[in-house]
């Protein structure tokens, strides 16, 4: 009898030793996980990670600065649980550059692919400055590079990507805004991201769609449809930016035509694409380009509307 009990009391023991090892290992698995919280778009929170771009001074491809930035963007992109992929090739002068595309799939993984496309490098030169003694720096890129990269950052963060039922490719590009300097060309980052599509970025081939961002943070600004955007592409995140209160930003109007840019790569690959951009921003390529010039409001409006209509499903009117 005496042996029966001992035998019930090493059962007890094992039991609740199992359960204990079983509820430390949930406990340690949610310490190494990334919590998936989904939480509205802030434009505050994108107006910080436009600051913390900035402040990483020139981001012009293969400076020290666009290294170091990068590098934060990877660890931060990661750090939300972001599946990364670094795209690194050659630019002029023998610049060492690369692209850098965060993807994550919803469950259960499907076979449509969402495109969400900036650049984060800055322009060699402010050659627009009216100080023409500003015409060899590097500009500071608040809005020209840093503004989008921070609207798909807080996408990362705040996306809920099962509700999008796509698969999602943030792309976050480099040597991208270099045009007109003599030896560069514009447009050098997304000409590798769509060369090397199937051979870097299996997930992201043959995209549904693909989205566009450059210089999205400015005060007061306007957002002008493009020429050649996919026009029911356009139309059905324009609607969702008036239904949110945004009819004053979004505007429908086709008012300017983009060149050497990712939704034009995507366009000659028969992708719908759109650019969103406030193409007349006045501090482009200028040494006026900073922080002081952006605003969270105008952030917190192009990120919600975006975030609002990929988690609808992106629906739009297709071929």
């Amino acid at each position: 009898m005496l042996r029966l009990r001992l035998y019930s009391i090493e059962l007890v023991l094992v039991f609740i030793l199992a359960a204990a090892v079983i509820y430390f290992g949930f406990l340690g698995y949610g310490l190494l996980t990334p919590a998936f919280v989904v939480e509205p778009f802030s434009g505050d929170h994108a107006l910080s990670d436009v600051k913390k771009q900035v402040d990483f001074g020139d981001r012009s491809t293969g400076s020290s600065s666009n290294i170091k930035m990068g590098d934060w963007l990877i660890d931060e992109l990661r750090l939300l649980g972001w599946d990364v992929v670094v795209q690194p090739f050659v630019a002029p002068d023998n610049h060492s550059a690369r692209n850098i595309i965060a993807i994550r799939s919803p469950s259960p993984s499907p076979a449509r692919t969402a495109m969400l496309i900036t650049h984060y490098d800055t322009r060699m030169y402010a050659d627009r400055d009216e100080n023409a003694a500003n015409h060899v720096q590097a500009t500071p890129g608040a809005n020209d590079g840093a503004s989008g990269t921070a609207v798909l950052l807080e996408l990362a963060r705040t996306l809920d990507v099962n509700a999008t039922g796509h698969t999602i490719c943030l792309v976050f590009l480099d040597a991208e805004t270099n045009a007109d300097i003599p030896g560069w060309e514009g447009g050098l980052g997304s000409a590798q991201l769509v060369q090397r599509l199937d051979s870097d970025l299996p997930r992201c081939r043959s995209p549904r769609f693909g989205i566009n961002l450059d210089m999205v943070g400015g005060q007061n600004q306007h957002l002008f449809a493009e020429t050649t955007s996919y026009p029911a592409l356009t139309k059905s995140v324009w609607d969702v930016a008036t239904e949110l209160g945004y009819g004053a930003v979004f505007v429908n109007q086709l008012t300017w035509t983009a060149n050497d840019d990712a939704h034009s790569r995507l366009r000659e690959m028969e992708v719908p694409a759109i650019t969103i951009s406030e193409y007349n921003y006045p501090y482009q390529a200028t040494m006026q380009d900073t922080f002081q010039r952006l605003s969270a409001q105008s952030l917190g409006e192009v990120g919600s509307t975006l975030k609002t209509w990929l988690e609808r499903g992106a629906p739009f009117a297709e071929k």
